[in-house]
């Protein structure tokens, strides 16, 4: 299996956007996040439950055709759906055009 892990500062250059199609209310299994965390680099996943229970987290209601804007460091999950709707969602990841150029392509397999 080939993924990739950017390093740090390379994600900490990235905006997600996730636009839903459907509503996700607290019974569709929304996304939850925990303010700020984006700001501390990439977090071991060991530390993960801690800093949740330190900082709270907060749950991303969105209606249909709203939006939810992140940085993609900041500690984040999706809860279990208790009612199926569709739950559809486009996700977008947005970088600054100058870092294609950065990128060095290096695969291992």
């Amino acid at each position: 299996m080939l993924f990739v892990q950017p390093p740090a500062e390379i994600l900490e250059q990235l905006v997600a956007v996730r636009l839903h199609i459907d509503d996700c209310f607290a019974e569709h299994g929304p996304l939850k996040v925990v303010a700020g965390t984006h700001q501390q680099g990439r977090i071991p996943e060991k530390d993960w439950p801690t800093i949740r229970n330190q900082l709270g987290e907060q749950t991303c209601l969105t209606a249909k055709g709203g939006a939810v804007v992140m940085r993609p460091l900041i500690l984040h999950s999706s809860s279990k759906a208790e009612q199926a709707n569709g739950s559809r969602v486009l996700h977008f990841l947005f970088a600054p055009a100058a870092l294609a150029n950065e990128l060095p392509l290096q695969f291992s397999i």
